[in-house]
């Protein structure tokens, strides 16, 4: 129980970038980090140049342009044998002015054992995020690029500490993205999370006075449908490109086969900061699989952490689409 609480500390340090009662202004990350539903997390995280689902408002603000269904999507999890808790939960909807969305994530942990002016308390941390998405091809606005699509996100954060030791950070930062899809075959993904400058405002700010800026970085995305497998095969890789100085280059694989239309395979390769060293990462093989039935979807992903099979996790995500509403016209499929 000690060893797995002390990882769990580790993993919410790695995503939060420290408490935020941390006596220093440092840049810290947002719990977007994981991001997306099982699907994209058993594809290794390459996701950026596909987004088609409701999640894509953690990954590609500009997928929900290109939705013809509104959406529905939660998934629920627990790292590292349950000492932390992660909550997914979003929802958009297609009209004819644009796609609308909001997501929110919630993740911390639990009765955590620390010592404050050389006293034990016990306390928890919490770490959440809500985001609000606008989305629309860039054909609304200008007389061309109907097959490209934009889409912002606007993220409210609220994180801190409570019970023995109380802190709170609250803040605010922005995303955007643009999806361009050439073919049914090829499409390409462009995101810039967390772009609002530190200067304007963005960022967390403490009860104590403290401030934290959010991590930027740039995603670029390509997904690939060989045509000899008629559409059933998909190829997808991102690259992250920091904006930080000494947090490293991250790249990410995926591959999906349909082998049904209603059953799904799904395979990749995920590089992540490693915990005890930011400035380097490790890459870790990630599975899913998935099965539809009038319009509900249950994806299952699994992924280890750090190398270490031991801190493998499960993640679980379901999807419902209804019928196709006010879609725009001309989009690809």
């Amino acid at each position: 129980m000690i060893r797995n609480l002390f990882l769990a500390v580790i993993v919410v340090l790695a995503i939060s970038g420290g408490p935020a009662g941390a006596a220093f202004i440092g840049v810290t990350d947002d719990p977007l980090t994981i991001g997306g539903g099982a699907r994209p997390i058993g594809m290794g995280r390459a996701f950026g140049a596909v987004a088609d689902d409701a999640d894509a408002i953690f990954i590609n603000p500009a997928g929900l342009a290109t939705m013809k269904r509104p959406q529905a999507m939660a998934m629920f999890t627990s790292l590292l044998g349950g000492d932390v808790y992660y909550t997914e939960v979003c929802a958009a909807i297609p009209t004819s002015y644009g796609a609308v969305g909001v997501g929110y994530i919630s993740t911390g942990v639990n009765q955590i054992q620390t010592i404050v002016n050389s006293v034990e308390v016990i306390t928890d941390y919490y770490d959440s995020v809500l985001a609000f998405n606008y989305s629309s091809g860039l054909a609304r606005f200008f007389r061309y690029a109907d097959n490209v699509f934009v889409g912002s996100n606007f993220k409210i954060f609220n994180r801190g500490f409570t019970g023995g030791y109380s802190q709170a950070s609250t803040g605010f930062s922005a995303d955007f993205g643009i999806k361009y899809i050439v073919s049914p075959y090829l499409n390409f993904g462009l995101t810039n999370n967390n772009f609002l400058p530190f200067s304007l405002g963005a960022g967390l700010r403490s009860t104590g006075g403290l401030e934290e800026a959010l991590a930027a970085q740039t995603k670029l995305s390509a997904a690939v449908k060989p045509v000899p497998f008629d559409g059933r095969l998909l190829l997808t890789s991102d690259l992250n490109l920091p904006a930080q100085s000494g947090r490293p280059v991250t790249q990410h694989f995926g591959c999906e086969w349909k082998a049904t239309p209603n059953l799904a395979l799904r395979a990749g390769l995920d590089q992540g900061l490693d915990s005890a060293a930011p400035g380097k990462a490790s890459w870790n093989p990630t599975f899913g699989t998935s099965f539809s039935y009038a319009g509900f979807r249950m994806d299952y992903a699994l992924h280890p952490y750090y190398n270490d099979p031991a801190l493998a996790t499960s993640y679980f995500s379901f999807s419902y689409a209804g019928e196709p509403w006010l879609a725009l016209e001309g989009r690809v499929e």
